[in-house]
C-alpha cells in the first residue's frame, strides 16, 4: 500500500470533500424514492439497446457519450430497475476511468452496494471486477488482487465465463508485476487460444483478442523469448492495420521497439519508440517511453540524453506515484549518476527515494524478492546512507546531538530486533508443530467423561441422528456458510437448538461458536498446506472464503487456535516451498 507523503493542503482537502459529496449524491440516487429525471426528447423513446449502441458509437466524443449514459441511467431510475441502474453506473465508471480513476471506483462501489444481494449472472461480480481493474491502474495492486478474487468467486458461482476470462487476464498482469513471468505467460497462451477457437461467447471478442495478444507479447519479452515476442508483435501490427485501428497499431509498434532494445538493436528501438510518441496518452505509456530511451542512451554512453530521459521518467513518477519495477531502475540510475559526479546531497536524496521504492515493492509484491532488488540491496543502502550522513556532519560541523539521536534510534531499533527475533523463534516452533499436526484428527474431538445429566431428556436415537448429521456437515464443509447459526443448523438437522447445543458441548467438548471456528481454521490450515492457490489469497479474501465476517475475526480465531497469525503461516509455507 502506497504511503501518502504529501502534506495536507486546502486544495487536496477541498478535492476530498467534493469527492465525498459526489459519492453521497451517487448513493442517494438509488437509495431514496424514485424521482423523475429529465431525458432529452430525442432519446426519450429509445430502448436500452439503442441507448447503449449510441453510447458505444460516441466512445471518442466525451460530451455525446455522457449524454447517452445519462439517458440510459435516468431511464433505469425512472423504471426503478436495479440491474439497469447498475449497467448505467458501469457506463459512468468506464467514462470516469479515462480521466478520474478514483471517481470510477466510487461508481463501482455504488454497483456493489446496489447488487450485493443479487443473483444476477453479472452482478455484483462485475462491480468488483471493474473496481479491481481501476485499483490496478491506480497502482493499488493488493486491493486490485483482493477485488479480483472476490469477483472470481461470483464469476465461478454464476458460471460467467466472460468474467472469468477477464479476471484471468488481470491476474496474469499481477503475476508479471510480481515476477512470476512464466506463470503469466501460460495464462496468456491459454487466453489467446480460447479466443482463436471461439470457446467463449464474448460480447466484445475483438477487444479481448487484442488485449490478450498484447499481454502475451509482454510476457514473452519478460521471459526473454524475444523471437516469439516479435512474431506475435508483427501479427498484432498486421491485424490492427487490417481493421484500421491506429491506437492498437502503435501499441504493437511500441512493443517492437522494446524487443529491439533487448536485442541491442538500438537504432530500430529508437525509431520505433519515437514513432509512437505522438500517440501516447497515459502516464504509464510516457514513463515506459522515457525509461527505455534512457537505458538505450545509457548503454550508448550518451550521458546527456540518458540523464534527460531518466529525468523525464522520474518526473512522471512524481506525478503518478505509481511504484512499478521500472521506477526502481530509475532511482538506481540516479544514485549511481550522482555518486559518479561526487554530488553527495543528490546521492543521499536518491538513496532515500530508492529505499522508499524498495519498501513499497516489498510490501506490494511478495514474490519479487531478489529479482528486482539489484546492486543496492537494503543493508548496503542503509550503510551508505549512514556514511554520507557522517561525511556531511563532519563537513558542516553538526552538533553531537545528531550522533546521540542516531545512537538512540539504533539502540531502540536493536531492542525491537531482539524482541522480534524472540517472537519469531516462538512462532517458528508453533509453525513446525502446526505443520506436523494432522488437522483431520482434530475435527473429531471426543467428549471428556461427563455426567450423563447433561444429556438428560434426549433420547439415544436423537443423539445418534444428530451425531451422524454433524459428521456429514463436517465432511461436506458446511461450516463455510457465511450465514450459519445454531438456529439455522438445528433446523437443517430437523431438531431444536437446545438439543444440538448440548450434544456439541458433550461430544465436541466446546460450545457451538468455538466448534464452528475450529472447523474453519482446521480446514484453512489444510488448504494452505496443500493448495497453493489459497496461499495467494489476501487475509480478507481468505476470511470471506472461510465464512468469517471480516479479516480481523479470522486472524484472531486463527491465532487463538494455532498460536500464530495466518499471514505468518502463509509466509513460512512459501519459504519452505522455495527452499
Amino acid at each position: 500500500m502506497r504511503k501518502n507523503t504529501t502534506p495536507i493542503n486546502k486544495t487536496s482537502l477541498l478535492k476530498n470533500i467534493l469527492t465525498f459529496v459526489l459519492f453521497v449524491c451517487i448513493q442517494q440516487g438509488y437509495s431514496q424514492k424514485p424521482k423523475t429525471f429529465y431525458i432529452p426528447d430525442s432519446l426519450k423513446n429509445k430502448s436500452y439497446k439503442e441507448l447503449f449502441k449510441g453510447l458505444n458509437l460516441n466512445y471518442n466524443n466525451a460530451v455525446k457519450e455522457k449524454i447517452y449514459a445519462e439517458a440510459y441511467l435516468n431511464k433505469a431510475k425512472n423504471e426503478n430497475d436495479p440491474i439497469r441502474i447498475s449497467n448505467g453506473y458501469s457506463q459512468f465508471a468506464s467514462i470516469s476511468g479515462k480521466t478520474n480513476l478514483k471517481l470510477a471506483i466510487i461508481y463501482c462501489d455504488s454497483i456493489i452496494n446496489l447488487t450485493k444481494n443479487s443473483n444476477h449472472i453479472d452482478y455484483p461480480g462485475y462491480g468488483y471486477l471493474m473496481k479491481g481493474t481501476y485499483q490496478y491502474n491506480l497502482g493499488n495492486y493488493e486491493k486490485a488482487l483482493e477485488n479480483h478474487l472476490i469477483a472470481n468467486k461470483y464469476a465461478l458461482r454464476n458460471k460467467n465465463l466472460e468474467q472469468q476470462f477477464y479476471i484471468n487476464n488481470n491476474i496474469g498482469e499481477l503475476k508479471n508485476l510480481w515476477g512470476n513471468y512464466g506463470e503469466a505467460l501460460e495464462i496468456f497462451k491459454i487466453q489467446l487460444k480460447l479466443l482463436r477457437q471461439n470457446k467463449i461467447d464474448f460480447r466484445y471478442p475483438r477487444g479481448f483478442y487484442f488485449k490478450a495478444l498484447f499481454r502475451l507479447i509482454n510476457s514473452y519479452i519478460l521471459t526473454k523469448k524475444l523471437d516469439s515476442a516479435l512474431i506475435y508483435a508483427k501479427v498484432g501490427i498486421q491485424e490492427s492495420l487490417a481493421i484500421n485501428d491506429s491506437a492498437k497499431y502503435y501499441s504493437f509498434v511500441g512493443q517492437t521497439g522494446v524487443i529491439a532494445y533487448y536485442q541491442n538493436n538500438f537504432k530500430t528501438a529508437i525509431d520505433s519508440l519515437n514513432k509512437i510518441l505522438p500517440h501516447l496518452t497515459t502516464h504509464n505509456e510516457f514513463l515506459n517511453y522515457h525509461y527505455y530511451l534512457g537505458h538505450i542512451y545509457w548503454k550508448k554512453n550518451n550521458d546527456e540524453k540518458a540523464f534527460f530521459h531518466f529525468s523525464k521518467a522520474d518526473s512522471i513518477y512524481d506525478i503518478s506515484q505509481d511504484v512499478v519495477p521500472e521506477i526502481r531502475d530509475v532511482q538506481e540510475y540516479f544514485v549511481g549518476y550522482y555518486k559518479k559526479n561526487n554530488d553527495i546531497n543528490n546521492q543521499l536524496k536518491y538513496i532515500d527515494r530508492l529505499l522508499y521504492v524498495d519498501s513499497i515493492i516489498k510490501y506490494n509484491y511478495k514474490n519479487l524478492n531478489e529479482t528486482l532488488i539489484k546492486k543496492y540491496d537494503t543493508p548496503i543502502l542503509i550503510g551508505e546512507k549512514q556514511h554520507i550522513i557522517n561525511t556531511l556532519k563532519q563537513s558542516e560541523k553538526r552538533s553531537s546531538l545528531i550522533i546521540y539521536g542516531l545512537t538512540s534510534v539504533f539502540m531502540i531499533t536493536l531492542g525491537f530486533i531482539i524482541l522480534s527475533l524472540k517472537k519469531q523463534r516462538i512462532y517458528k516452533v508453533r509453525f513446525e508443530k502446526l505443520l506436523l499436526n494432522d488437522q483431520k484428527e482434530a475435527l473429531h474431538k471426543k467428549a471428556v467423561k461427563k455426567s450423563s445429566e447433561e444429556l438428560k431428556g434426549i433420547s439415544t436415537e436423537i443423539v445418534n441422528s444428530i451425531l451422524l448429521a454433524l459428521d456429514k456437515f463436517e465432511n461436506r464443509n458446511g461450516f463455510l456458510d457465511h450465514n450459519l447459526t445454531l438456529s439455522s443448523l438445528s433446523k437443517r438437522f430437523n431438531t431444536n437448538s437446545n438439543y444440538l447445543s448440548k450434544i456439541i458441548n458433550f461430544y465436541k467438548n466446546q460450545n457451538f461458536s468455538s466448534y464452528i471456528s475450529d472447523l474453519r481454521i482446521n480446514y484453512c490450515v489444510e488448504q494452505l498446506k496443500t493448495n497453493k492457490t489459497y496461499r495467494k489469497y489476501s487475509i480478507k479474501a481468505l476470511s470471506f472464503e472461510l465464512g468469517f465476517n471480516n479479516a480481523e475475526s479470522f486472524s484472531k480465531a486463527f491465532y487463538k487456535k494455532t498460536g500464530i497469525y495466518p499471514s505468518y503461516f502463509i509466509s513460512e509455507l512459501e519459504n519452505k516451498k522455495e527452499n
